[in-house]
């Protein structure tokens, strides 16, 4: 195997690595290794090169080039992912209270995190990001929807009411 076949392959492994971040954020680690692989890419070709040129192009082309051109990539692709998802194509949405706010507003749903005073609520089987109007709250606590403001669900904290007794949110979570 040549050493162009061996940056070649080296390269893609760490296009592979930048694009995994996106995918599986890790805090910028898969970046890291991916930016190491493309200079072990670099290496292979500088300590194999003949001539210089094949050393400059090659670390114009893996250590500037490469990032520069995933850096884009998911730029683009994360516009696209978050269009869809305001136009609600993916359908997987757990809180799109623009949209059910007027559902939302005097149902009664069940603490699933405690709110302090943000935090997460279920209400008819679905998980809403929910706010309280400034109390904290406990887990497996029954909460009534006061108001939607666009994103912002606000919640207050009843007793349980009696006529969901027979009625368990905890298997919901």
């Amino acid at each position: 195997m040549s050493y162009l076949s061996i940056a070649i392959v080296l390269a893609a492994i760490g296009l592979i690595l930048f694009m995994a971040e996106y995918f599986l954020p890790t805090g910028g680690i898969l970046i890291v290794a991916g930016f190491l692989v493309s200079l072990a890419a670099v290496a292979v070709v500088a300590a194999n090169a003949e001539d210089y040129r094949e050393t400059v192009a090659a670390v114009v082309v893996l250590c500037i080039g490469e990032p520069i051109f995933v850096i884009a990539g998911m730029s683009v692709w994360g516009r696209r992912m978050a269009l869809r998802a305001l136009e609600g194509d993916d359908g997987n949405s757990l809180n799109e209270p623009e949209r059910e706010g007027d559902k939302l507003v005097g149902k009664i749903g069940k603490t699933v995190t405690p709110l302090r005073p943000s935090g997460a609520a279920v209400f008819d089987g679905r998980r809403v990001d929910v706010v309280t109007e400034g109390m904290m709250i406990d887990v497996g606590v029954w909460v009534k929807c006061l108001e939607v403001r666009g994103s912002r669900v606000v919640v207050r904290q009843i007793a349980k009411p009696p006529d969901l007794n027979d009625f368990d949110l905890d298997d919901l979570k």
